[in-house]
């Protein structure tokens, strides 16, 4: 979870600098600009993306996928059925910096 405050942090002071650049005599858009970014890119990494499962890979799951209890970086389980077909739900920072 410190990756991905840290990554927020940095991309809102950068954006906060360009517009610093571009807006000298105003104080407040710069701040505004980071502050935006800052929040704007912690939601973006923080949303869960879920992917269905095939079933061929159901039947491998050892201990059963029903059984399993796991939770991702914000709390909300791994593994959710939905309409009778399993997802596999991780925060998109998490997809995509690892599988």
């Amino acid at each position: 979870m410190s990756l991905v405050v840290s990554l927020c942090i940095i991309l809102g002071l950068v954006a906060g600098a360009t517009a610093y650049l571009l807006f000298r005599r105003r104080m407040l858009i710069p701040l505004a600009v980071g502050a935006l970014v800052f929040a704007g890119s912690l939601v973006w990494f923080l949303t869960p993306v879920c992917v269905a499962i095939p079933d061929e890979d159901l039947s491998r799951f050892k201990p059963p996928i029903d059984a399993r209890t796991d939770t991702g970086m914000i709390g909300q389980p791994y593994f959710q059925q939905r309409d009778g077909v399993w997802f596999h739900c991780k925060v998109r920072i998490a997809r995509l910096m690892f599988f």
